[in-house]
Formats: structure tokens, sequence, C-alpha cells
């Protein structure tokens, strides 16, 4: 099974309608895989959601390498207000499946993508979790709730917390 395509199927099919349920057989059908195929690399559809959210993390701040901190987070949330039911999606799936590790591994994912981007900065590792869980507070709250903000409401919450020009 190919990562890309994994995630590139995955996003396809969680993005057309807002979801009650999607199964490992729903997600095997669409790529054109067996079951046993999928649960070789993953233990469950959290750890897909997983994955695939840590990926495009991942991705973002390859993309935006050459950008300030700021740039690169209210890119990242423009990113995730223009694919909202997606990320709609994965948030309310993950919650039924009672997986809350998974908000763990994505913070985390963000955290070490942020620290790698301040790395000659000034910026301790206390700081930069610090703001990394506000912003990431602030986004599963956003998803929560339904995406009733836009993505700079968002921004202006946790702007003040950023580095500047970093």
């Amino acid at each position: 099974m190919n990562r890309n395509i994994a995630i590139r199927i995955l996003k396809e099919e969680l993005a057309t309608t807002l979801l009650k349920t999607y199964s490992v057989t729903q997600f095997c059908d669409a790529l054109g895989i067996t079951r046993s195929v999928f649960y070789s690399r993953y233990s469950s559809m959290p750890d897909l959601f997983s994955d695939a959210i840590q990926h495009e993390i991942h991705q973002h701040f390859l993309d935006y390498r050459d950008y300030d901190t700021e740039q690169i987070i209210y890119a990242y949330l423009k990113q995730i207000d223009r694919t909202r039911l997606f990320y709609i999606n994965v948030y309310h799936l993950a919650s039924k499946n009672a997986s809350r590790h998974i908000c763990q591994d994505i913070s985390n994912a963000f955290f070490k993508e942020m620290q790698t981007h301040l790395f000659n900065s000034d910026y301790s590792n206390n700081h930069i979790k610090g703001f990394t869980s506000v912003l990431f507070s602030h986004v599963t709250d956003w998803l929560a709730h339904g995406h009733k903000k836009n993505a700079l409401d968002i921004y202006n919450e946790v702007r003040f917390m950023l580095p500047s020009n970093a």
C-alpha cells in the first residue's frame, strides 16, 4: 500500500460529505486493497487518520520552510479551512472511536515540525510546546464546533503567542 495514494484516497473519501461512520472496509474498497493489507500498516482507522494529518503537517512545513512562523501558521489554518470537511470528519470519526491518543500524536508532530523550523531561534522548547499546545487546542475547538469561525479568527486568537520574524 502506497502511503501517499492511501492518504490522497482518504482525503477524497472524507472531503465529500459529513460522515457518521467510515470503516476499514469502505476505505479498503476505495483504495482497492484487502483488509489484511490495511492491517499490515495500521491497527485502526484512527491510526490512519493520525498518519494522514501528520503527513499533512510535515508536507506543509516543507512547502513553507522559507516563510516566517506567522505565515506558516496562518497558511496552515487556511488549509484546514479549505479542506474543512476532511478535518471535521477526522475529528468526529476519531472521537467516536475513543482514540484520543491521535490528538497527542498530531500535537507532537506539529511541535516537532515547529521545533525544527525554529531551531536557530531564541525560543525554548517550553515556549514552542506552549504555543503549539494552545494552537492545537484552538483548532480542535474550532473543528468540534462545526467550523463556525474562519482561519483568520483562529489566527487572531493565537497570534499574540507566536514568535515574530522567526
